[in-house]
């Protein structure tokens, strides 16, 4: 019996199965701690995007990083818009595109970066979409992002600038150290006026829900009962079958005597 509890093969087991259930639980744990930061963030949209907007100079500043609470708010800026940026890898209801970015240069000669919305790809990588953006001036109404720290990191993708004159000119690297140079924060806009039949289309609002995190906790926390729930039964009929033997030996040895 206490070979088929301290023998070598049944305390590798042992140690097998600890370290699995161990395993298990950090998951657990890790999945918990996505699942309570997701709520934290559900919270913070549901509390901030139904406000009132307002303009956009009282949430981003100039060189400064937006105030993690006002993410999501909305806001309203005017001015006009510069190049615009390209980000790669971004997706729309499941098909591939760009997310489109550019700066907007108010009257008074302050800069803001505007998430413009997307774009499907071409059929080839250097086959780059067309996009017009109005040359006057627009008001545009989105909500405040930027200093994500959760799902959405920000703005996606790899940026590159955009020329159609001269393809390399394209594939110049600039990422996100040129938006975060400005800040880090941005507008993602919801409404653009005027706009024209080539313009990206808008990101829609956020999907408030919790994910399968709470699902994939259990999910884990359960694994780690059937693993020690599978190593007692193990060793339980370890133990039977040990004592089954020690018995026939003890019966064939009283038989000889």
């Amino acid at each position: 019996m206490k070979r088929a509890i301290f023998g070598p093969k049944s305390v590798a087991l042992t140690l097998t199965a600890i370290l699995l259930m161990l395993g298990c639980f950090a998951l657990a744990q890790w999945q918990w701690e996505r699942k309570s930061a997701r709520d934290i963030a559900n919270s913070l949209i549901e509390r901030n995007i139904d406000q009132v907007p307002a303009p956009i100079g009282e949430f981003l500043k100039v060189d400064d990083a937006p105030d993690p609470e006002v993410r999501w708010r909305h806001a309203e800026v005017s001015g006009t818009l510069g190049e615009y940026l390209l980000m790669r890898t971004r997706y729309s209801f499941g098909k591939y595109g760009y997310g489109v970015m550019a700066p907007i240069t108010t009257s008074k000669g302050d800069r803001y970066w505007i998430d413009l919305g997307w774009v499907p790809a071409g059929l080839s990588a250097t086959d780059l979409p067309q996009i017009s953006l109005p040359t006057t001036t627009i008001s545009v109404l989105g909500r405040i992002r930027g200093g994500d720290t959760l799902d959405r990191p920000g703005p996606r993708g790899s940026l590159f600038g955009m020329s159609t004159e001269d393809f390399s000119a394209v594939t110049k690297t600039i990422n996100t150290k040129r938006i975060a140079s400005d800040g880090g924060g941005y507008l993602e806009a919801e409404t653009i006026t005027p706009t024209s039949a080539s313009m990206p289309t808008p990101i829609p609002a956020p999907e408030i829900s919790s994910g399968p995190h709470a699902a994939y906790a259990v999910q884990w926390f359960i694994f780690a009962i059937l693993i020690a729930l599978g190593r007692f039964l193990l060793l339980r009929e370890d133990v039977r079958n040990s004592k089954t033997a020690a018995r026939k030996v003890r019966d064939k040895g009283q038989d000889l005597s």
